[in-house]
This record gives C-alpha cells, sequence and structure tokens, in this order.
C-alpha cells in the first residue's frame, strides 16, 4: 500500500499565523483594560475645589448679585483654579463688582474678569475701547454729594448718564456796572415796574445762581447719596473748587439716546431772572397803602356742542393772559 504524503512545513506556517493573531488579540486587549483602568484610577484620584460660577449670561459693566453668582464644590483643581487669589471662592468676594467683559452661564468666576482687581477698584475709569494715548483726555474719578431729592428722588445708578447743574450763593462786586438787564439773555419778557420808584440802572445783588455746568457726564459708581462720576482734570478741579465754595449739586437724568452737547450760554436761573420771566408777584405789606386788586374772573369753560348742531361752538369769552415766556 502507498502511503500518502502531506508536506510539515505548510502545517507548520498555518500554527505560526494562528499564533500570531492570538498575540496581537493579547496585546489590544491588554492595552485597553490597562488605559481604562488607568483612566478609571485618575478619575478617582482627582482633586475638587470650591469656586463661584455664573448663575446666568453676564454683560460687560453688570454690578453683581448674588442671583448672578452660584457656589459649587465639584471645581477640578487645574493649573487655573490652584492659582492663589485668582478663582473666587465666595459670593462676597464678587458682589458689588462691576465685570469687564461678558460672562457666559456656567463660566468659572475668576479675579481677572472683572473691571479691576485691586483692592477698592470697583468701578472701571476707561469705557470699552478707550486707551490712553498720548493726545487723550485725562480721564479721572471724583465723587460729589446729591441728595436724593436733587438726584432724581435717588433712582440714579452706576452707568446713568446725567447732567450737573450747580447753585452758587454769589457775591455781587462792590461798584460794578452791569452789562444788561436781568433777563435780557434768556427772556424778552418786559421787567415788572413796582410801586416805589427805583433807580432806572439795574444793579447786581447778591444772591443764588443756578447754572447747568457740565453735560453727558457718567456715573461710575454710587453709594447712598455719595456719586462718582468721570470728568476730566479740569472738570474735577472745578468740582472740587465748587464743592469748597460750598454749591449745591443737582443730577438730570439724560436718555441714552442723546448724545448732544447742548449750547447752554443763555441758560440761567436767578430769583429775579425767574420773577420777571413768569410774571410772578412781588410781595407786599399788609395792609397796603392804596387797595390791592383782586384777580380777575375765570372764564367760563365753553359748553360741548350740541348734536344738532355741527358747527363749532362760540368762545365763552376771552382767555386769561398767559405769563410771557412760560
Amino acid at each position: 500500500m502507498e502511503m500518502e504524503y502531506k508536506d510539515p512545513g505548510r502545517r507548520g506556517k498555518w500554527i505560526i499565523l494562528f499564533g500570531v493573531v492570538l498575540a496581537v488579540a493579547a496585546a489590544g486587549a491588554a492595552f485597553y483594560l490597562i488605559n481604562n483602568a488607568q483612566q478609571q484610577a485618575g478619575r478617582g484620584a482627582a482633586k475638587m475645589t470650591t469656586a463661584v460660577v455664573a448663575a446666568k449670561p453676564l454683560p460687560a459693566k453688570t454690578t453683581l448679585t448674588p442671583e448672578d453668582l452660584i457656589v459649587r464644590s465639584d471645581i477640578p483643581l487645574d493649573s487655573t483654579t490652584s492659582i492663589p487669589g485668582m478663582v473666587a471662592t465666595t459670593k462676597d468676594d464678587l458682589v458689588g463688582r462691576i465685570l469687564g467683559v461678558d460672562v457666559a452661564a456656567g463660566q468659572l468666576m475668576t479675579l481677572n474678569l472683572l473691571a479691576s482687581t485691586s483692592v477698592g477698584g470697583q468701578f472701571p475709569i476707561l469705557g470699552p475701547g478707550e486707551t490712553v494715548a498720548p493726545d487723550s483726555d485725562a480721564w479721572r474719578a471724583i465723587s460729589i454729594t446729591v441728595p436724593d431729592d436733587h438726584a432724581v428722588g435717588g433712582m440714579l445708578a452706576a452707568g446713568m448718564t446725567v447732567d450737573v447743574v450747580v447753585t452758587e450763593s454769589v457775591k455781587a462786586p462792590p461798584g460794578a456796572e452791569p452789562s444788561a438787564q436781568p433777563g435780557a439773555s434768556g427772556s424778552p419778557s418786559p421787567t415788572p415796574t413796582p410801586k416805589a420808584s427805583v433807580s432806572a440802572v439795574a444793579v447786581y445783588a447778591d444772591g443764588l445762581s443756578t447754572k447747568v455746568m457740565y453735560q453727558k457726564m457718567r456715573i461710575l459708581a454710587r453709594t447712598g447719596s455719595s456719586y462718582v462720576l468721570k470728568a476730566t482734570l479740569p472738570v474735577a478741579e472745578e468740582i472740587t473748587q465748587t464743592v469748597l465754595d460750598g454749591g449745591v449739586f443737582t443730577l438730570l437724568l439724560r436718555p441714552d439716546q442723546d448724545a448732544r452737547i447742548l449750547d447752554v450760554s443763555g441758560l440761567g436761573a436767578t430769583t429775579a431772572r425767574i420773577l420777571q420771566r413768569y410774571g410772578l408777584l412781588f410781595p407786599e405789606r399788609w395792609p397796603a397803602g392804596g387797595q390791592i386788586p383782586s384777580n380777575p374772573p375765570i372764564p367760563s369753560i365753553t359748553p360741548a356742542p350740541s348734536p344738532s348742531n355741527s358747527g363749532s361752538p362760540a368762545p365763552s369769552g376771552a382767555p386769561a393772559a398767559s405769563p410771557s415766556g412760560g
């Protein structure tokens, strides 16, 4: 009988190939298991810290309140959160501070997001896009005290724009000649003639004078009746002198849309000018030497037209004279 011949070399090749496949599979499984174990071990060993994040989207120049912030204790300790003094850990670190940039909801509240990181730097003096250049204005922050009844009922806040009215007690220069009759620059109203004869030449007198002095000033911060305003160095000097002179400030709120700087050279108010412009009566001693005329009667109300009469109703009488210039 003839025996069948089988090549042992060919069988050995298949054995070697099968061994290589098993080795590759074992190596892949080992890599996966080791890598997964390392990841799980890394997660379990990660250190956490407490930090403050934004509770909602916050635009730049927002004055932070407790409702804007959330304290979380699951913030990973990394190269940023481990920097001393970089991350706020309590709401008190941020409440009342002003953001210098926009912040997204959930963003970590690091102190470099604030307009100022220095102690006491609660507000920015320069606005977005403003820089210091050789020819730029020297902007400064200056504070004035304004009671609520002179500050729109106390409803002004940081970020608003105001005009500043100043009232000062003015002393008449001795022997000074007047340049014009009081009220000449502001109103064509006739000057009331008192019963007693007076000099035909107007003279200056001591009294209060009110004027719009500064326009479009930005409120940087407010604490009670103390307002911090953005001003140039010359204006800061003038405000300081006005405070020392005992001047009284009044703040007028401007609409955000009104960016005009108006010509106020013809404005200004004194008691005499108001008396002349609106025809206010001069007080007299009582009983007076002569009879004081009574007020004229108030015209009757014009009746409504009847349904049968489509024409315009006749006037009920001449209207009362209105104050000139009012």
